[in-house]
């Protein structure tokens, strides 16, 4: 095993509503799509009504309405089904209500059954949430069509403490009386970050378990597997050993050869970035509430670093599974100052402390001179400046005056209530007698002792 001491930290956002850019996309999406749906669906109303014929006979309400709900049995008789073929591992079930001419449909639905039977889910489930509509796909399959936004709940053995939610878009059409599933991405574009870009929606998948880790890769590249889950073994110690809380949960770590994974996006040449950890949601953003329930996160490495995966990369990403389901209100410094915090104990460890005081001198001579306060959230992935550098070290501080075990107290506090600058500032004051500002100050005079 051999470590990589990162020129430019990899940022792995973690999982949160304090990731608010990312939740308010999603959120965005969701309520655009329906109002998109509404107006489309009345210029629809009003393009059907022109080209009523004489011989046309609008049906009643009463019949609409037993439609509609016929309808709704129908496909969630046929959603219901497909959750059972895979738990039962029957690909005809899963099969038995597509569209027979959709030939590429069949073709990924294979594809889809196989990896879903791999992943082994203690739960799965799946839901209508609203009717969408587009009047392109209207268009191309006729008016007997219908588009649906699919709730997918599901359970990973040991990954998942609790059922969690992502989200997919149908089409049906009624063929003879029957309702088909006769595509599954028309409704991709209308979704949030992320959705339908599971690991088993994108080709097929092997699967590699370790005591506390799942690897997802493409089939076949098992030898690749079987290394980062080795060294997903070892930064679990890391995040063991340098992180006061008692975190006995598993990851879920991701390595496609896909620039687009879940809301991990590493198509750009100039992203840096050689892995994510993004949030899971028992309950989706816009669901129930605006900020959604995050319940963990997943782990996607950068398809072009896949063989550059080591322990201090990942001790990195796991912190931030680790403190996932905390609330995500904390800020950005904090988080991502944390996850460097534990990966650059990690560099300690193998390459002693000569490493850390040169980047410590590092960010104090070239980082700091860049900025005026603290890291804020808003733009923080964008920032030319070394912003990891910067949270590393105001993290560091915080250890050196009031403890490790009270940084961690002090990091639950803010990702349960850290709602605003205001909430913040009390927490960060009542903790350490510093608020942003002066905790910023602290820094700027900072002269470490060696």
């Amino acid at each position: 095993m051999s470590a990589t001491i990162p020129s430019a930290p990899p940022p792995g956002a973690p999982a949160g509503p304090g990731r608010w850019l990312g939740l308010l996309l999603a959120v965005a999406l969701v309520s655009g799509g329906v109002v998109y749906a509404v107006n489309e669906r009345s210029e629809d109303a009003r393009a059907r009504v022109a080209t009523v014929t004489p011989s046309s006979t609008p049906r009643s309400p009463s019949k609409a309405s037993a439609a509609a709900t016929a309808r709704r049995v129908a496909i969630d008789t046929i959603l219901i089904r497909r959750a059972q073929a895979v738990q039962t591992g029957n690909q005809t079930l899963f099969l038995k209500d597509l569209d027979p001419s959709n030939t590429k449909l069949i073709a990924r639905q294979k594809v889809l059954f196989a990896n879903l039977v791999e992943m082994g889910f203690a739960e799965l489930g799946y839901s209508q949430a609203e009717e969408r509509f587009d009047p392109a796909v209207v268009k191309a399959r006729g008016r007997a069509t219908y588009l649906v936004r699919i709730l997918m709940r599901y359970q990973i053995p040991k990954v998942d403490v609790a059922p969690v939610t992502t989200e997919l878009g149908y089409t049906f059409i009624s063929r003879a009386g029957r309702w088909v599933l006769t595509d599954d991405d028309d409704l991709d574009d209308d979704l949030g970050p992320g959705a339908h870009r599971e690991a088993w929606d994108l080709g097929r998948i092997e699967v590699l378990r370790g005591p506390r880790v799942l690897v997802v890769v493409e089939k076949g590249d098992h030898e690749r597997g079987r290394a980062i889950l080795t060294e997903a073994a070892e930064g679990l110690v890391e995040v063991r050993d340098y992180w006061p809380r008692r975190w006995r949960g598993s990851a879920l770590i991701i390595a496609l050869d896909d620039t687009e994974v879940r809301d991990a996006r590493f198509a750009d040449e100039d992203i840096e970035s050689a892995a994510s950890a993004g949030s899971t949601f028992s309950s989706l953003p816009g669901q129930d509430t605006a900020d959604g329930t995050v319940a963990g996160a997943y782990i996607v490495i950068n398809p072009n670093q896949r063989d550059q995966v080591d322990e201090i990369l990942l001790s990195h990403e796991l912190t931030h599974v680790a403190t996932a389901d905390l609330g995500g209100y904390e800020p950005l410094w904090l988080a991502e100052g944390a996850a460097e915090y534990v990966s650059w104990r990690g560099i300690e460890a193998l390459g002693g402390p000569g490493e850390v005081a040169k980047w410590e001198q590092e960010v104090i001579d070239d980082a700091l001179p860049t900025l005026h306060s603290l890291p804020t959230d808003a733009g923080f992935y964008e920032s030319s400046s070394d912003v990891y550098g910067v949270s590393w070290l105001a993290v560091r501080y915080l250890v050196q005056r009031i403890g490790l075990d009270a940084v961690a107290e002090l990091y639950e506090d803010m990702a349960a209530h850290g709602i605003n600058q205001v909430s913040r500032d009390r927490i960060l004051l009542s903790r350490s007698g510093l608020t942003e500002v002066t905790l910023w100050t602290s820094l700027r005079t900072y002269r470490p002792q060696r």
